[in-house]
């Protein structure tokens, strides 16, 4: 029993950092993703018994955690919520306009670095600034030498900063 506790328990810490991009990405909230893991490892950990190996384990728990984000994109489509705002909130006075203009901005901006950077140049950009990560860390866990993660990050970079001279003209 105690296998396959430790099967599970490891596919889940292996592919957890992999299953945070995918998921992050798909809801555009980190938070929300973990959320949805830890969700993924309570659905299964009933099953522990009846999972053979590890690769099994993450098959399983990327398929699971995929389908939960899913049925969550299609009920916050059934029902979307207002979000809260604890910026808007904290600020004593801002202009509706302004506030409507700056995040029409940032939904653009998301829009633009999901359509215009290649997957590779997102994931690193990802890693590199969201989670801190160090270049070597980063082609380690891509299987990538140092300077094409480099170029990739300095490629993002070039096509971020140049479209945001363009709009900020």
């Amino acid at each position: 029993m105690a296998n396959n506790n430790d099967i599970i328990t490891e596919a889940f810490l292996s592919a957890k950092t992999q299953m945070t991009s995918m998921i992050g990405r798909m809801l555009r909230s980190h938070d929300e993703a973990a959320d949805v893991i830890q969700e993924a490892f309570c659905r299964l950990w009933p099953r522990r018994d009846s999972i053979a190996n590890s690769s099994e384990a993450v098959a399983l728990a990327t398929t699971t955690a995929k389908n939960i984000c899913i049925d969550r994109l299609r009920s916050n489509n059934r029902h979307p919520s207002v979000s809260v705002d604890e910026e808007r909130d904290a600020t004593p006075y801002m202009a509706a306009d302004k506030l409507y203009e700056t995040r029409e901005q940032l939904e653009y901006v998301t829009r633009f670095i999901d359509e215009k950077l290649s997957e590779t140049q997102r994931t690193v950009m990802q890693m590199k600034e969201f989670e801190g990560l160090e270049i070597s860390e980063i082609a380690e866990r891509l299987n990538m030498e140092e300077s094409a993660v480099r170029m990739n990050l300095s490629r993002a970079r070039k096509t971020i900063r140049e479209y945001y001279l363009e709009v900020n003209k």
